[in-house]
């Protein structure tokens, strides 16, 4: 047991170093940032384009969100963690949609629809759920471990990453969205 969870502790590592993420810098970002522990690019970081279905079929691409403020959660059904920070990030959800906030669920299930389509239903999740049962959106992102989250800014650039659960409707979340949110307004001005 031991040995897994420093296995994907070093697979966390090894995807910081591969995509140039590090430590927050002081003062770079709100103390929200610090708090969750996301870590922030050492420089720009486009978010990879890529395009998976929704559980009910359509295509979705991160282009096509370009403007909002969204968090990218890699998770699974079996994934314990996953399972616990979910509805969290619903709540946020439901807080922030109405201001430009799309949280995007990239499920890495093999199954696909048929073990996650009554997962959501019955945690009664309401943000886009898609699949990725062929693990292209994993390895543009690198992912080694569940659960994996980023936060995109409206200008489509990777603003932080954090690697395990976070407690995504408390306080930190919130200015954190709240900042992203009137950050990237304040760009469009």
């Amino acid at each position: 047991m031991l040995s897994s969870a420093i296995a994907k502790w070093a697979g966390s590592l090894s995807l910081m170093a591969l995509v140039g993420i590090g430590p927050v810098a002081a003062g770079a970002s709100p103390q929200a940032m610090r708090a969750l522990g996301i870590l922030e690019p050492r420089e720009a970081i486009p978010v990879p384009d890529i395009s998976l279905r929704t559980l009910e079929g359509k295509p979705l691409s991160f282009s096509e969100l370009k403007g909002k403020v969204v968090l990218v959660n890699f998770w699974a059904t079996f994934c314990v963690p996953c399972q616990w920070e979910m509805p969290l990030m619903e709540n946020l959800y439901q807080a922030y949609k109405a201001k430009g906030f799309v949280v995007m669920a990239i499920s890495l299930d093999p199954e696909g629809a048929a073990v996650v389509g009554p997962f959501v239903k019955q945690l009664k999740l309401t943000y886009p759920v898609l699949l990725d049962q062929s693990l292209q959106g994993a390895r543009q992102f690198g992912i080694r471990g569940l659960p994996a989250t980023y936060l995109i800014g409206r200008d489509g650039l990777i603003k932080g990453a954090t690697f395990g659960p976070r407690e995504w409707d408390g306080p930190e979340a919130r200015e954190l969205i709240e900042f992203l949110l009137k950050s990237g307004e304040d760009s469009k001005r």
